[in-house]
This record gives structure tokens, sequence and C-alpha cells, in this order.
């Protein structure tokens, strides 16, 4: 039967962690940005071929996804983004981090807590690939849609743009409705 146990970090103790991966940061100018990423697919492939939790596991996918962007010719992310992930990559690529990964039960446990943190720190660029990807599964999938179809940022803003757009005219929309065609009063500001 599997324990959950909540893990309360202290300021002093994050900051040992934030420096750990500040210092894989700064080792990023050591290797190409596809050197990088394909480390940390390899440490993750490594790492998820053992015996490892459902948390770290769900962790990795993740890691897999932020190194899938870099490569992703459709998604062309901009410079800053792009550093940002493979700053966040460099301590995964890290063969030697604060516990060794071979040391029974305990050795994922910094890889946990240094995955959180990455992803956490990461988490609006992974979570607009992650809505992009998904958006062209979801075109490529339609039907007549040739299976090669090539689906660009640019498609993807268009969508939710046009969404956006659609949302506002629903509201107005309701907002008529709630108000009998008029204006609401307003009372205050």
């Amino acid at each position: 039967m599997p324990l959950t146990v909540r893990l309360e970090i202290s300021d002093l103790e994050l900051e040992h962690f934030r420096s750990a991966l500040d210092g894989a940061r700064g080792r990023v100018s050591r290797g190409s940005p596809q050197e990088i990423a394909a480390a940390a697919r390899e440490a993750a492939t490594r790492l998820d071929a053992g015996e490892t939790s459902p948390f770290v596991k769900r962790r990795l996918q993740k890691v897999r996804a932020l190194a899938g962007m870099l490569d992703d010719p459709e998604w062309q992310l901009p410079e800053p983004e792009r550093r940002r992930v493979l700053q966040g990559l460099a301590y995964v690529a890290e063969a030697h981090d604060l516990v060794p990964d071979n040391v029974p039960v305990l050795g994922l446990l910094d890889d946990a807590i240094m995955l959180e943190l990455v992803l956490h720190d990461l988490r609006h660029e992974l979570e607009g690939y992650e809505d992009f990807d998904e958006f062209r599964r979801h075109e490529r999938a339609k039907p007549g849609a040739a299976g090669q179809h090539v689906v660009s940022r640019e498609d993807w803003l268009d969508a939710r743009r046009r969404a956006l757009h659609e949302r506002i005219r629903e509201r107005r929309e309701r907002d008529v409705e709630d108000h009998g065609g008029g204006w609401p009063l307003i009372t205050h500001f």
C-alpha cells in the first residue's frame, strides 16, 4: 500500500536547491542546445526505466515535452523562452546531482524536488506548448486533413484569437439578455 508523504521545504532548504539549479543553469553554455536537450531526454529515459514513483514519472513526461518544444519547428520558441527552457533542462541533464540516482529510495528525491522547481518555473512555457500540441493533434485528426499537415504557431494563435472573440460575443449577448438590451446601471466605480 503506497504511503503519501507531504514534504514541506523551508526557505533555507529551498535556497539550497535553487543554488544547485542555478549552478546547473550556469553550465548551460558548455553544451549546444541540442546536446542539452538530448542529455535531458536521455536522463529522463534512464530515470524512467527504473522503479520510479508515479510522481516522478509524470514529471519526466513533462521534461520530455520541454525538450521536445526546443526541436519543434512548428512551435518556433522565441529565444528568451528557449534559453529558460535550456536552463531548466540543464539540471536534468546533469549526471552528478545532489543525491546520486543509484542510491536506493532516496536517489530520486532530489530529482523529484528539482523537477518540481523546474516545472514550476517553466509552467507558462509548458502550458502554452501543451495547448499548441493539443491543437495541432486535433487539427491533424480532422477529416480531410493530411497526416503531415503542418500546423504553425500562427494557426494556433489565430484559432486562440477567434476563440477569444467568440467568447467576447457570447458574453456580450448574455449581458444584453440579462439587462434587457440596455446598459447595466453602474452605481459606483
